[in-house]
């Protein structure tokens, strides 16, 4: 067996069943992956937890659960030995199915670590979490679920369960599209039916984002504001960048290179899709007026070694370093464009989101087309595009109800 693999078993002595006896759990420890437990279906009391191992044992209904502990601790060994390296992913695909033929388990939280392993593998380190946040709820909901737990029923009351515990409808459609996700694959690797695809007679609830976009007068107050202090003044700086530039995420500007200019254009591919898809990885085109060359000039790279258009990332970095670079970064911004917005007297938040969809709802109310909007934001359907744009402002919607009564 591999050598930094343990294997034991310990007795669960939290909770006692209701013939005092305690769960006796399958412990297995590596090195650098950790430790994790796993439930057999046995169960003894204290007393006979401490006989158990005695070697004068006599006792014939634990001589035989000492026989069946010593099996399992047998095929779980020379499933190990064949794992070369061990991960707990690839042990739960055999240990957890029905037999060890190869065939693939249905236990839920395989398939979620399974899928969460990829994703990191991939870059994909934000989404990862997420997943792990999901899985997470899931099972605080309810433990040891297989595939074929999740029905419609389950879905309701998982549902009921997250609003009464305050979640919001769209954490709760975050929650669900990913499970909804994680079923799909199970189901495209055969081993649950398309048969018992529970999201058939299940709505999953759909958030309306809050309005982020800033009224005409407010962007007009930060296109026009030169704060004295540096910090604020490189925050406006990226977050007027964002909204000049198809209101790109911070993540794809800080990733930009001298290459990725032009001319009078930008072109860039989404660090969101780079993973996600492997076909039609189309670049957004994005014209550059003055102000946006202006601030590109005030803040690119003076350093030659680094690859990156601006000095906020460096060659090399790994994906889980690169994300968290980039998560301080936006706090950071959002954390002076707070004072901006507070020494300017906007009301509406300035978070880096709001240059997004500040720059998605000028264009509407300027009345270009969605199409055109879709292309600029790199979304994949024009419905993605009407669910993201904002709502007409108050002042629009007041000026239509007098219209009513102007009948000249």
């Amino acid at each position: 067996m591999n050598t930094d693999v343990s294997v034991n078993f310990i007795l669960e002595g939290t909770k006692p069943n209701k013939e005092n006896k305690y769960p006796i759990k399958l412990n297995i420890y590596q090195n650098e992956a950790g430790q994790k437990r796993y439930g057999i279906k046995e169960n003894i009391s204290k007393d006979d937890w401490e006989r158990l191992y005695n070697p004068k044992l006599k006792d014939r209904e634990l001589q035989g659960l000492k026989e069946r502990l010593s099996a399992i601790e047998t095929k779980v060994k020379k499933i190990i030995e064949k794992l070369k390296p061990f991960s707990f992913v690839a042990f739960e695909e055999v240990y957890l199915s029905k037999s060890t033929s190869g065939e693939k388990s249905v236990n839920l939280k395989y398939w979620f670590d399974k899928y969460i392993v990829s994703l990191k593998k991939n870059g994909q380190v934000g989404t990862a979490s997420s997943y792990q946040t999901t899985i997470n709820s899931i099972l605080e909901f309810k433990k040891n679920l297989s595939l074929y737990d999740i029905t419609p029923a389950f879905l309701q009351a998982y549902e009921n369960h997250l609003t009464e515990n305050g979640k919001s409808n769209s954490t709760v459609g975050i929650y669900m599209r990913q499970l909804r996700a994680i079923i799909n694959q199970a189901i495209s690797d055969k081993v649950l039916s398309a048969d018992m695809y529970p999201f058939k007679k299940y709505q999953i609830p759909a958030g309306r984002n809050i309005k982020k976009a800033l009224s005409f007068d407010d962007l007009n107050k930060l296109l026009k504001h030169s704060p004295k202090d540096e910090a604020q003044k490189k925050a406006l700086d990226f977050w007027t960048l964002s909204y000049l530039c198809n209101g790109m995420n911070i993540a794809d500007i800080i990733h930009l290179k001298p290459q990725n200019i032009s001319g009078d254009y930008l072109h860039f591919i989404r660090e969101k899709t780079k993973r996600t898809k492997k076909k039609d990885l189309r670049p957004i085109k994005v014209g550059l007026n003055e102000m946006a060359k202006t601030i590109i000039k005030r803040r690119k790279n003076t350093d030659d070694a680094n690859p990156y258009l601006f000095p906020v990332l460096e060659a090399n970095l790994s994906p889980t370093t690169a994300k968290q670079r980039c998560q301080r970064f936006v706090k950071w911004i959002n954390k002076h464009m707070e004072l901006v917005r507070q020494e300017l007297e906007i009301e509406q938040p300035l978070g880096t989101y709001a240059a997004r969809h500040s720059f998605s709802t000028v264009l509407k109310r300027k009345g270009a087309p969605t199409s055109f909007i879709k292309e600029s934001l790199g979304h994949s359907s024009e419905l993605t595009t009407e669910n993201y744009l904002d709502s007409f402002t108050d002042d629009v919607k007041l000026d239509y109800a007098n219209l009513l009564t102007d009948l000249k």
